[in-house]
């Protein structure tokens, strides 16, 4: 499946609703963190500033 999304960090309030899908298959799992806007994701390359988080 394609995203069509490919930053988490530059999508506005308003296209989380039409995006929901999508962006819930990237941050059901979230290992990464942006260090600009604290949104979490699977995957750093879907983060503007990914840090990888410390579970455990």
């Amino acid at each position: 499946m394609k995203l069509k999304i490919k930053s988490l960090c530059g999508i506005k309030k308003s296209a989380f609703k039409e995006h929901f899908d999508e962006i819930q298959l990237l941050v059901c799992q979230p290992k990464f963190v942006c260090g600009k806007c604290a949104r979490v994701a699977g995957c750093g390359d879907h983060l503007c500033k990914a840090r990888k988080l410390k579970i455990g």
